[in-house]
């Protein structure tokens, strides 16, 4: 199923929600960041987000995945674009960063920290970071309580560590950081830059692979599904991203 997967994602400019003013506004939030900064940008996919951190600033920027062919799809686009930043990419598991520690001013998880978990990451990656550093991830977030059961069972199966605001600030600071901001993604970052690209994008993918059954499970799993509960429960549910700092 991998392949299949894959094959999907990979022609959306983003694997997941989100939104480049949403990724500007939570930048422009670490005030004390050095000049030309060192940015960690984990999982970070096709690279919608990376090649808006490096429009929008002086920095070095090592954009990690597990995946060349996304991989290639950032460096394809760095090349287009005028960037004031710098990008490398490079093949890594999130799990086993092959870095030293503290050699980061930023990590960057926009809607990728989930694969590892939220608690997991926070954990792991801290090392990574310099005195005072910053973590910007994006999380699925519960907005109220009473959630309606179907939807409370859809994401438990898919991610048994979605929480509430609270929970999540809770461990942010178990962990040892500063909740400096959260900045909740509003519903077009779902719809207008997320479903509608893979709505677009069915067709063609079915066409593809002559409509065989691992093709059409991912379309109705990762898209008819998911889409159609967003749609029925979009207020209970986001993404919200959040800005911390290592203390």
């Amino acid at each position: 199923m991998t392949d299949y997967f894959i094959e999907f994602y990979k022609r959306l400019d983003r694997q997941g929600p989100g939104d480049d003013k949403y990724t500007e506004l939570a930048f422009r939030l670490l005030e004390q960041l050095p000049r030309n900064p060192r940015i960690l940008d984990v999982g970070c996919g096709s690279g919608k987000q990376t090649l808006v951190l490096a429009r929008i600033a002086e920095c070095e920027i090592t954009a990690v995945d597990v995946f060349d062919c996304l991989l290639d799809k950032l460096e394809e686009s760095s090349l287009k674009q005028k960037l004031k930043g710098s990008i490398t990419t490079l093949n890594a598991s999130m799990f086993e960063l092959p870095f030293d520690d503290e050699q980061f001013d930023l990590i960057w998880s926009e809607g990728s920290i989930y694969i590892m978990g939220f608690e997991n990451g926070l954990r792991e990656w801290k090392r990574l970071l310099k005195p005072g550093g910053y973590l910007v991830a994006s999380e699925i977030t519960w907005l109220q309580k009473d959630i309606p059961e179907e939807l409370l069972d859809f994401w438990n199966a898919a991610y048994p560590e979605i929480g509430t605001l609270s929970e999540k600030l809770s461990v942010i600071e178990k962990y040892g950081y500063r909740p400096l901001a959260h900045l909740t993604l509003p519903g077009y970052g779902w719809q207008k830059n997320y479903y509608s690209l893979m709505e677009a994008n069915k067709k063609d993918y079915l066409d593809q692979f002559g409509h065989v059954q691992e093709a059409r499970m991912v379309v109705e799993n990762e898209l008819e599904l998911e889409m159609n509960l967003y749609h029925r429960y979009k207020e209970f549910y986001s993404y919200v991203y959040y800005v911390i700092q290592k203390v």
